[in-house]
């Protein structure tokens, strides 16, 4: 564009930047790209495939950023699943300790919930 050359905005810029707009108020929570779109769908009625085009062209802009950030969703999955083998290993260990100890897992700190990602939506 050059320097007085207008561009119009068509509604399908409007729905695409808003669209965008509520992809960015999920990523925080780590959520992935089957969560977002449903939840998208769910809550706003925004058809899957229009957020799955979005999210891709949105990922093709910002490679760098979403490397990093399917290496964390890889992460958060490892940390999920140690959580639940630490559960496990709790329970055995009391059934093996004598009644009277109580024996307390330690939480790695890792319990993110994509409860909320943007405002009045809820993830369940």
């Amino acid at each position: 564009m050059s320097g007085g050359e207008v561009r119009n905005v068509s509604p399908g810029d409007i729905q695409m930047f808003r669209v965008q707009n509520l992809i960015e108020q999920c990523l925080p929570y780590y959520m992935t790209q089957k969560q977002v779109i449903d939840i998208i769908y769910q809550q706003e009625k925004i058809e899957p495939s229009f957020t799955e085009l979005v999210w891709q062209k949105f990922e093709e802009q910002n490679q760098e950023f979403f490397k990093g950030y399917h290496f964390r969703l890889m992460v958060k999955d490892q940390i999920m699943e140690f959580n639940k083998l630490l559960d496990r290993q709790a329970a055995l260990m009391q059934q093996l300790v004598p009644t009277g100890v109580n024996f307390q897992p330690q939480s790695n700190g890792s319990h993110l919930s994509p409860s909320k990602c943007f405002l009045g939506l809820n993830f369940t």
